[in-house]
């Protein structure tokens, strides 16, 4: 399961560069198009709208990957002052209420989805289906219950991450 996660974070850093890398060179190269020609400028008018999309996909598909580095905002000086064994109950809680959570916004993502794609709305510009961008709700939410899960069983400690912090502002 560890080598699942690890395969999993590994594929999640790779597509967060291949957008973040699409997104600049395509931000870039519209900026640099509409200061060469007025003309051709008219042409790239998809690209804010590619790089809206592009966010929004890169910010949901950074969320398991996020939890799993303990990077998530945490208010753990509190926590931190309980007994181990309570700590423990307490991250546990934690995780399984994120995972519920988590669940049922992969559950509610997918309808809403599905009533997207079943209304046949595009994209102004791009002309693509407007349910390509609900889809990154289930998707981010299924890659953050998975880490919520394994945090259930075990596997993967993002609390370690924040455990060297006390009173860091956390």
């Amino acid at each position: 399961m560890r080598q699942a996660l690890q395969m999993l974070s590994r594929l999640e850093e790779i597509l967060l560069a291949i957008v973040m890398i699409a997104m600049v060179v395509l931000f870039s190269g519209s900026v640099l198009v509409r200061e060469i020609s007025t003309e051709l400028a008219r042409r790239t008018e998809w690209v804010d709208e590619a790089t809206r999309y592009l966010m929004v996909w890169m910010v949901f598909l950074g969320l398991g990957l996020a939890l799993a580095r303990g990077k998530h905002i945490a208010m753990t000086s509190y926590l931190d002052r309980f007994p181990d064994r309570a700590r423990r109950m307490v991250r546990r809680a934690i995780d399984l209420v994120g995972l519920l959570f988590s669940l049922y916004i992969v559950w509610f993502g997918v309808d809403i989805t599905r009533l997207v794609l079943a209304s046949g709305q595009t994209s102004p510009t791009l002309g693509v289906s407007n349910a390509i961008l609900y889809l990154s709700l289930p998707v981010g939410f299924a890659l953050l219950s998975a880490r919520y899960g394994a945090g259930l069983l075990g596997v993967g400690d993002r609390w370690s991450a924040n455990d060297g912090a006390a009173g860091a502002g956390h």
